[in-house]
C-alpha cells in the first residue's frame, strides 16, 4: 500500500526539539527533531515501503531552506529504515485569500493516489491549511478509499521572551478529530436534541 505523507513546511526557523506524546506512546520518537511528522514517520515507516511525502510549502524567508532540511532530517532517519521515499512538493504565497486556499486544496489533493495510506502534520502554515487539509482527507478517504493513519500536531510552549520554553515539545495525535467530523457528517436526527443525545452517547464510548 502507497504511503503519502502531507509534511506542513515553517516559515521561520525552527530549533530540534524532544517531543513527547501524552497520549499515544506508539509515536514518541526518543531523538529529537525540528519536524514533527519526521518524529511520527521514524515511528512508522517500515523497511521497503513506498512513501510519497508531499511538502505543503508556504512562501517565506526560510521556506525553502525548511523544505530542505526536513528532508535532510527525515533522510537521515530512514537511512536506519530503509523506506523508499519520493519528494514532491506543493508551493503557495502566504495569503489567505479564496483563489490561494482553492489551489492549496486543489493541489493537495491531485496527489492523492488510490488505497493509500495517509499519515499528516498540521504543526506549520497558516492558520487556513488546517480545515484544507482536513477537507482534503476526506475527500481521499471517500474518492480514493484512503486509509488515514495518523495526524499529528507539534506544540511547543514559550517564554515571555519568545525562547523555546525547556521539556515544553508535546507531539499530539488528532487523528479522532478528522473521525468526529466524518462522523457528525453522517449523522442523521430528527431534531438537534436528538442529534446531541447520540452525539454525547458516542462519545462516552
Amino acid at each position: 500500500m502507497k504511503k503519502i505523507v502531507f509534511a506542513t513546511i515553517p516559515m521561520q526557523t525552527v530549533q530540534p526539539q524532544h517531543y513527547v506524546s501524552e497520549e499515544n506512546k506508539e509515536i514518541e520518537y526518543e531523538d529529537s527533531v525540528r519536524y514533527p511528522i519526521n518524529a511520527l514517520l521514524a515511528k512508522t515507516l517500515r523497511n521497503g515501503d513506498d512513501v510519497k511525502l508531499v511538502q505543503i510549502v508556504t512562501d517565506g524567508i526560510y521556506s525553502d531552506d525548511n523544505a530542505k532540511l526536513q528532508k535532510e532530517e527525515l533522510d537521515d532517519i530512514n537511512s536506519k529504515i530503509g523506506a523508499k521515499i519520493e519528494y514532491v512538493k506543493i508551493e503557495a504565497p502566504y495569503k489567505e485569500t479564496s483563489d490561494v486556499v482553492e489551489s492549496r486544496f486543489t493541489q493537495i489533493v491531485n496527489k492523492l493516489e488510490d488505497d493509500c495510506m495517509i499519515y499528516a502534520d498540521m504543526t506549520y502554515g497558516p492558520k487556513t491549511l488546517t480545515p484544507v487539509l482536513f477537507f482534503a482527507l476526506g475527500f481521499a478517504e471517500k474518492f480514493f478509499n484512503a486509509d488515514i493513519a495518523n495526524i499529528v500536531y507539534g506544540r511547543i510552549l514559550f517564554d515571555k521572551n519568545k525562547q523555546t520554553a525547556a521539556d515544553t515539545a508535546v507531539l499530539y495525535d488528532v487523528t479522532s478529530l478528522f473521525y468526529l467530523n466524518s462522523l457528525t457528517s453522517v449523522m442523521s436526527a430528527p431534531d438537534s436534541q436528538t442529534a446531541l443525545e447520540r452525539l454525547n452517547k458516542f462519545l462516552a464510548l
